[in-house]
């Protein structure tokens, strides 16, 4: 088995995102494909959003510590931006959300696709109380323009990347590192469920949302998963109204987050030299400062 061992960290952090997104997208979708075909109306509010917070807990386990569990272009985008992630890994790491995430949008149709047929007689709509769609991609509530769900993504995913910036800062309240997948996933699932659920369904990650959506206009659902026919009325773009929505909102909010924590705490921390040394540790530290003044005056041999 030593000679299947991938050592280019490039590669390993690929097949470690595409199994991590895979893993998150897979077990929502899934999912949702369950409380949709049961139809499981009356609770689906309440357990969607644990599905997507345990999948999202799942997914981070998988991959955290080969990539550092991303799983998110918005959350490699945003890490990114403020240093924490070098700019030449973001294109394979969006690669790999991106595939993984439609991976998984095809072995949940392979799962589901008869009790769908089933249950639904056959159609495969994207509207209407038979629709769907939503198993795949999220979709804006009733009355809902385009401007308030971008401004919606924005808000919320940059909340979203300011808690795990504070979760994953050493120097804040030091999460344990094997609990902060759990309280990354109770981070999405607050955000989900309490606070930005409702204007467009939480899709939080523009791979798990555009890359399933993607698979479902090719698998029967048409391009109608595209357009804005939802009541998505405002900033049209060529009759196509809110898929773009969770793909632009969400990378911009993963860059503002980000930022938010960067000004307003992290850069902030006292450094650990900050403190004032005792008498004896002042003294210590200008005797050695004086020797390492010396030895680079020193000439040094040839």
């Amino acid at each position: 088995m030593n000679s299947l061992r991938i050592k280019s960290d490039c590669l390993r952090e690929f097949l470690a995102e595409l199994l991590g997104t895979f893993t998150l997208t897979c077990i929502g979708c899934s999912g949702n494909a369950y409380v949709t075909v049961a139809k499981e109306g009356a609770i689906a509010h309440a357990v969607g959003p644990w599905i997507w917070g345990l999948s999202l807990t799942a997914g981070i386990y998988v991959c955290g510590g080969v990539s550092g569990g991303h799983v998110n272009p918005a959350v490699t985008l945003g890490m990114a931006s403020i240093g924490k992630l070098p700019w030449r890994k973001v294109f394979h790491y969006f690669l790999a959300q991106y595939i993984g995430a439609f991976i998984a949008a095809v072995i949940t149709y392979v799962v589901y696709r008869e009790a769908i047929l089933y249950q639904f007689d056959g159609k495969l709509l994207t509207t209407g109380p038979n629709a769907t769609a939503g198993i795949f991609g999220t979709f804006p509530a009733p009355g809902i323009t385009t401007g308030t769900a971008i401004i919606d993504q924005i808000v919320s995913v940059a909340f979203f990347l300011l808690l795990i910036n504070a979760i994953t800062d050493e120097r804040n309240m030091a999460c344990p590192k094997g609990l902060v997948p759990i309280a990354i996933g109770m981070t999405n699932l607050g955000l989900l469920v309490f606070s930005f659920g409702y204007n467009c369904g939480g899709p939080i990650n523009p791979a798990r949302d555009f890359s399933p959506r993607l698979f479902s206009a090719m698998a029967g659902w048409g391009t109608d998963v595209f357009s804005d026919n939802i009541i998505c009325v405002a900033f049209r773009v060529n009759s196509y109204g809110y898929f773009w929505v969770p793909f632009i909102g969400c990378h911009i909010g993963g860059i503002v987050g980000c930022w938010i924590y960067k000004l307003f705490i992290e850069n902030h921390w006292p450094k650990e030299s900050y403190d004032f040394p005792n008498s004896s540790e002042s003294e210590t530290n200008n005797y050695y400062n004086s020797y390492k003044d010396m030895a680079l005056n020193r000439v040094q041999p040839i």
